[in-house]
């Protein structure tokens, strides 16, 4: 749960069409994002009952929690919600007794790079032609198609 009144964090086991949508940002597909969600333990941000935002945690290994999906939903972006899923993770990540999370997200994805950047994550590598192996439709964000991922993370 978030201290902020109103603001609400909490896990949810049933993905219904309001996750979907905001899912659907983060991930154009629902295959993958129904695969992904079926290894995750899935959290919400509310304010007040509205559903304000998504994010997925998958565990990759021994020592490392991911963020697979995180979504905010465009009316309750640039309130400091999304930072709350951020922070969430991190907790998660040291109650788990883990030493790295981390995240990816498009190399074209500006935003989203400077955000990650600001909750205190660090580039590490780059998986090239991730977006073109993975989706059929080719990916367009920024008037540039969308090929490699950068991978981010923050360690203890």
């Amino acid at each position: 749960m978030s201290s902020e009144p109103g603001v609400t964090i909490q896990t949810f086991t049933d993905l219904d069409a309001e996750h979907m949508t905001l899912l659907l940002e983060a991930d154009p597909s629902e295959r993958i994002i129904h695969d992904v969600f079926a290894n995750s333990r899935a959290y919400e941000i509310r304010v007040e009952q509205a559903l304000a935002g998504v994010m997925l945690l998958v565990r990759q290994n021994t020592d490392t929690l991911e963020i697979a999906d995180i979504s905010v939903g465009r009316a309750f972006r640039r309130q400091g919600l999304g930072s709350r899923l951020i922070e969430r993770a991190k907790m998660e990540t040291v109650g788990l007794g883990l030493r790295r999370l981390e995240v990816g997200t498009g190399s074209t994805s500006f935003g989203a790079l400077c955000f990650y950047q600001t909750c205190g994550f660090r580039m590490d590598r780059i998986v090239r032609d991730y977006f073109v192996d993975r989706y059929q439709q080719p990916i367009v964000e920024n008037g540039i198609t969308l090929k490699d991922m950068v991978r981010l993370s923050w360690c203890l």
